[in-house]
């Protein structure tokens, strides 16, 4: 009798350890951010999910959104975009964040876009009407050995209370600002073991909706291109996120133990050093890195560009002698990359500097105006700085980091009279995002600004711009 109690015994205990075990599941999720079209380190990110798939094949991967914009055999392709949504359809992506940079193509080629893709695309607080067809859903739910994952995706939203795209690609569409709509969501924390918002809103952002809204359980984010630490938690939300274009990608470790998660961490991966790829993805990606028209030679840089102002500087050389203006204006989100090495310089350079299709617009307004319009583009512009041809300018700002007052010189180190009119040329974000002087709304010259420069670097053949500095600003 004593032998069949023991027996017995063993196998209760037996029973509850299986069930303890059963009750404590490990969920691994792959992220990255601000992809921006780097198809060609997307082989390497797929042998990483390959790997992690070996320790866990319900491996997760996610995406906080900007996918494309940054490589023209990739936004250039004849189907724009593809190449990147059909490389993320072979990683295996689950779910993606609606990054600003979706719609450089108009919500008609992200529509193409979300019809391509395997996996969906979340984003709560924009409202679009049904007659655009796109496949965008706030939410989604994912059961993975029986943990039950809440997905709630957000873009963010810029002074003018839309994203940081052209207004025309988004026509039509309605956005609120994400901490606005969130708490409508509160819901799903009930709903669900995981809590994760996929967030295209920037890190100091998300620190924010961490502090306001603590029932997320990690924060995958994008847009601020930051590399967050290691296990950066926030008011008890784990915040995830990495630079652009594929250098890194996070892996986050989530336990949970009867509904309940018990442990968070998260880990850096280095993508760009990595040797081991994966072949069929390589063999996929080769197939769209064929276009002879990208390769085409324009002329030479003479001399390394070092920074964003330099390259900045030869956007608005090239605009101004391009529509024969006097000044010139770029905004510092317009340049898409901070160096480049001395040699030749090509019509995929200039594509990759300048991938936005955006056309030249000039006007006829004052100094006082111009200097004006340079003030606003900073505020407006995620306080990059906005460079500039024709003049040279010193911006002031308060403590609160807001133009205050800025003064303008000839590059000949005169003054720039206020009161003059002067022929003034910026592309057609600059001009959709910021108020229309009064005195000229502005013409478009039907010109893309990538033409501009590709028309200039040809007729210069060699270009130099290193060390020039025209813009100062002092707090």
């Amino acid at each position: 009798m004593k032998k069949i109690s023991t027996c017995l015994l063993a196998l209760f205990l037996l029973a509850v350890c299986t069930t303890v075990t059963a009750q404590r599941q490990t969920i691994n999720i792959l992220s990255t951010n601000d992809m921006h079209s780097a198809i060609e380190q997307m082989p390497k990110l797929a042998s990483i999910a390959d790997s992690l798939r070996k320790i866990d094949p319900d491996l997760i991967v996610l995406s906080g959104g900007d996918n494309r914009t940054g490589n023209p055999y990739n936004d250039m392709y004849e189907v724009p975009a593809y190449p990147m949504v059909a490389l993320m359809n072979a990683v295996g992506f689950n779910a993606s964040a609606i990054g600003n940079h979706e719609w450089d193509n108009n919500w008609t080629g992200f529509r193409t876009v979300t019809n391509l893709a395997s996996f969906p695309f979340l984003c709560c607080n924009a409202t679009i009407p049904d007659s655009m067809n796109l496949k965008v859903k706030p939410y989604m739910f994912i059961n993975v050995k029986g943990v039950k994952i809440g997905i709630l995706g957000a873009i963010q939203t810029g002074v003018n209370g839309l994203p940081d795209s052209h207004p025309k690609n988004i026509k039509g569409i309605t956005f609120r600002k994400p901490d606005d709509v969130i708490p409508e969501y509160k819901w799903m924390r009930d709903q669900c073991d995981v809590f994760i918002l996929l967030s295209h809103d920037g890190y100091e952002e998300d620190v924010e909706t961490a502090k306001l809204y603590p029932f997320f359980d990690q924060i995958v984010g994008g847009h601020s291109h930051t590399l967050t630490k290691p296990n950066d938690i926030h008011n008890g939300v784990l915040i995830t996120q990495v630079k652009n274009k594929l250098a890194n990608a996070t892996h986050t470790t989530i336990i949970v133990e009867d509904g309940k998660v018990v442990s968070k961490t998260s880990e850096i991966i280095d993508i760009k050093n990595r040797q081991s790829y994966n072949e069929d993805v390589d063999k996929l990606l080769q197939t769209f890195m064929v276009n002879p028209k990208l390769e085409e030679v324009l002329g030479n840089a003479e001399a390394d560009f070092n920074n964003y102002e330099e390259l900045g500087c030869l956007m608005c050389d090239a605009i101004l002698e391009g529509t024969e203006s006097d000044i010139s204006l770029q905004n510092g989100g317009g340049v898409r990359f901070d160096k480049f090495l001395a040699g030749p310089m090509t019509v995929n350079n200039v594509l990759q500097l300048d991938p936005f299709g955006n056309e030249a617009i000039v006007y006829e307004i004052t100094g006082k105006e111009i200097g004006d319009l340079i003030m606003k583009c900073f505020s407006t512009d995620s306080e990059q700085t906005p460079y500039v041809g024709g003049i040279t300018y010193e911006m002031i700002l308060d403590k609160n980091h807001k133009p205050t007052s800025i003064t303008m010189k000839t590059l000949d180190g005169k003054k720039l009279d206020l009161k003059k009119k002067y022929r003034f040329v910026t592309n057609s974000y600059v001009s959709a995002i910021l108020p229309a002087p009064k005195s000229d709304a502005g013409t478009s010259t039907f010109q893309t600004c990538s033409d501009l420069i590709m028309d200039y670097i040809k007729k210069k053949e060699t270009v130099n711009y290193q060390g020039v500095c025209r813009a100062v600003i002092k707090q």
